[in-house]
């Protein structure tokens, strides 16, 4: 497979494939990529910039593709700065921060431990139960985040709530002595006959 398909079948927005070979033992794969974006946007003082620093390769663990494992050398550049000369490294969107996995590849993983167990997750992927575990917490606390961003403020209230408004027990009808029953008095014989006549 060509390095072009490779990309497509990767399918990481920014991400290249420059070189493929087999795992260990030819199981899996190996891949080498790097981000397609040469600029770095300065996080200190918000200007781009182009001046490398250096490059780290870390390893990169991925969804396996038809059940073999997927390693990715994932090429993380460090930048300077020139206008405020601080140093500063671009991590790709597509890694969990914090972490060596991809940021789907957790989503798996988080999947995989609520249907069974952290040890299942741990086999399954080929991770160790600590760092499943790690992951799990980052991705619960993630969604979490990201749920407390999307709710909105109650602009209307649903018929229940009006109802606990309307007829909350607490509130007790000015004039009426404490303990006294709010409910209604019992109709007499008469005004039933009339309500079932109606």
């Amino acid at each position: 497979m060509d390095l072009a398909t490779w990309t497509k079948v990767l399918g990481l927005e920014g991400i290249e494939v420059v070189a493929a070979e087999r795992g260990e033992g030819g199981k899996g794969w190996r891949l080498s990529v790097i981000p397609t974006a040469s600029v770095g946007l300065c996080p200190h003082c918000k200007r781009p910039t182009g001046n490398r620093h250096m490059d780290r390769w870390p390893l990169i663990h991925d969804l396996p593709i038809a059940g073999q494992m997927l390693l990715l050398d994932m090429q993380a550049i460090q930048f300077t700065c020139q206008p405020c000369g601080k140093t500063f490294t671009v991590h790709p969107a597509c890694v969990l921060e914090g972490t060596h996995v991809t940021l789907r590849l957790a989503e798996a993983i988080v999947d995989c431990v609520n249907v069974s167990t952290l040890s299942a997750a741990s086999a399954t992927y080929h991770l160790p139960e600590s760092t499943v575990k790690e992951i799990f917490n980052k991705i619960t606390e993630r969604r979490l985040a990201e749920k407390a961003r999307t709710l909105k403020p109650i602009t209307k209230l649903g018929i229940d709530e009006i109802h606990l408004v309307v007829h909350d027990p607490s509130e007790k009808p000015p004039g009426q002595p404490q303990g006294t029953p709010t409910t209604d008095p019992p109709l007499s014989a008469e005004a039933g006959k009339k309500i079932i006549r109606k």
